[in-house]
């Protein structure tokens, strides 16, 4: 009794390659957009998680809290940079002036750090500190302009994605009430509070 193989011939196997090779090509360029904009949205969602923990702080402590740009983070004297947020700290403030004492570590302890971001994305704001009272309102305080807007882009800028009213960039918007968000809505590349360098 002869046995039957069974299997694929040469020509099932040429066309199934054909055909992965086909939609790898068209899948290829949407996993690097796919993976471009993941990244803009993890590094836009850590920062309004500084933010809103900053707030919530400032809340349960009943003193200011600051979150600030800072080129050393991870450091435990971490202080706070001035500059674009490539890096942040959130941190208790009772002498409310958005600068971390590094020599006094247990007045002003760190809460949050916000690891340096990705070289290729770009951080723009309209100051180097967000500061809350512990009313949980954002607070003006006399070091400079705060940061009530910010902006992470990559090499696209505020451009409007293929077909949307979105942009590739993520803005981080804190109002007077203390509430943030983050946005990708058009608007952000008609607002002039800060561009994408």
């Amino acid at each position: 009794m002869k046995t039957r193989e069974s299997g694929f011939t040469l020509m099932e196997l040429m066309i199934t390659l054909a055909l992965a090779a086909v939609i790898l090509s068209i899948g290829a360029p949407s996993f690097t957009e796919f993976r471009r904009n993941n990244r803009l949205t993890s590094v836009g969602n850590d920062f309004l998680g500084a933010v809103q923990t900053a707030r919530s702080e400032a809340i349960k402590r009943q003193v200011p809290v600051a979150v600030c740009a800072s080129a050393n983070p991870g450091d435990a004297a971490a202080t706070c940079s001035g500059g674009a947020f490539a890096g942040w700290i959130v941190f208790a403030d009772p002498d409310n002036n958005c600068d971390r004492d590094a020599g006094n570590p247990a007045l002003e302890p760190v809460l949050r750090v916000g690891d340096t971001i990705d070289p290729s994305l770009t951080p723009a704001s309209t100051g180097s500190c967000v500061s809350f009272a512990p009313t949980g309102f954002s607070q003006v305080i006399g070091v400079g302009p705060m940061a009530t807007n910010t902006l992470f882009c990559d090499d696209r800028g505020k451009a409007n994605q293929a077909g949307t009213n979105l942009s590739a960039a993520r803005g981080i918007e804190v109002g007077l009430t203390g509430r943030s968000r983050v946005t990708r809505e058009a608007e952000i590349n008609a607002n002039p509070w800060t561009d994408c360098p």
